[in-house]
């Protein structure tokens, strides 16, 4: 049995639910033994602790957050470090501003302690391509993509009735509600063309400025399955830079394990997780958004197709034990390897 201590974020980050607590309840069955620990919460002193006793366990699992110099050295000297990332944390997020502070993503700080990290590690596991190429320049021989998993549902859903009104929706934190700015005139053109259709958004707040009208629904955790059952279509928006293109198309994940089609941007992981004309469309102006919800809005047939190939390409390749499975090959392949000869 492979023992991990995963030092992880705050339990109410989407970072922690999906690449660390869903896999939590199976590892047993791969021969893997992961204890998690919250490190964000601790002292000074206890994180000092916590990285002189790592030698304990085979593995200590990361999970986002880079430590400090100190403690990155001291654990990477006494067991195997993995670093499992899902944000480009060396880039400024899309919407930030201001100048970054030192924790947060794209500050001199965090750079550095996420370039010392990837450096050390005996394991990285990437969310996306572009985090994959990022950590790849320090630990080229030791990157891995993960990608960000979704437990599939007990019962497969089930098609909406065709001659209901046509809700398309967006799911998100209240900081990525700027992106909606970016498809604004081709939601709006559609809202004014389909008086049938409505635009459905589940986050933290309504979003504001823009000419679209939104239907705001408060997330909870409880009402998050239903909501995603009640649209039709599922919509990831993003800019074209840094930031975005590290991201690892978790909406995208959710819109798919409930059958719906999806239209997203042209960027970042969002390629690989929509099959372009086959389960959903990318879009990269506001002529080809407006065109996609054209599509989808206007015929009934084509939006159930399109649900079950997007459906299809979830659970070949984003359904959490697809993804489980891969991140064991890797841990017991490098466990034969080397933690033996530690």
């Amino acid at each position: 049995m492979i023992r991990i201590l995963c030092l992880h974020l705050a339990e109410n980050q989407a970072s922690y639910r999906y690449r660390v607590e869903q896999f939590l309840p199976y590892w047993k069955e791969y021969g893997i033994d992961m204890q998690p620990l919250r490190i964000t919460s601790k002292s000074y002193p206890e994180k000092l602790s916590i990285a002189l006793r790592s030698g304990e366990y085979d593995y200590v699992w990361l999970q986002r957050k880079p430590l400090s110099p100190l403690f990155t050295s001291i654990i990477a000297r006494n067991t195997n470090l993995i670093y499992d990332y899902d944000d480009a944390l060396y880039a400024v997020e899309s919407y930030r501003k201001t100048k970054p502070k030192p924790t947060q993503p794209g500050s001199k700080q965090t750079i550095q302690r996420l370039n010392m990290v990837l450096k050390c590690s005996s394991l990285v596991f990437a969310g996306s391509h572009a985090l994959s190429e990022y950590a790849s320049r320090f630990n080229p021989e030791n990157t891995f993509i993960i990608p960000t998993a979704y437990q599939k549902l007990l019962e497969p859903p089930s098609p909406k009735a065709t001659d209901e009104t046509v809700t398309i929706g967006w799911i998100g934190n209240t900081g990525n509600l700027y992106f909606l700015s970016k498809i604004d005139e081709a939601a709006f053109a559609i809202q004014s063309r389909f008086p049938d259709s409505r635009f459905s958004v589940m986050s933290g707040k309504a979003p504001e400025g823009l000419k679209t009208k939104w239907e705001f629904v408060k997330w909870s955790k409880e009402g998050e399955s239903a909501w995603l059952d009640s649209i039709d279509i599922g919509i990831m928006p993003l800019e074209d830079d840094e930031w975005s293109r590290g991201k690892c198309a978790f909406k995208l994940l959710q819109y798919m394990a409930h059958g719906k089609p999806v239209v997203a941007s042209r960027v970042g992981a969002n390629i690989d997780a929509v099959i372009h004309g086959n389960s959903g469309f990318l879009a990269a102006s506001e002529k080809e958004w407006e065109a996609a919800f054209e599509t989808l809005v206007s015929n009934p047939e084509e939006r159930l197709r399109m649900g079950e190939k997007s459906l299809e390409h979830f659970l070949s390749t984003y359904e959490r034990e697809q993804v489980q499975q891969r991140m064991a090959t890797i841990l017991h392949e490098h466990y034969k390897q080397h933690a033996y000869n530690r």
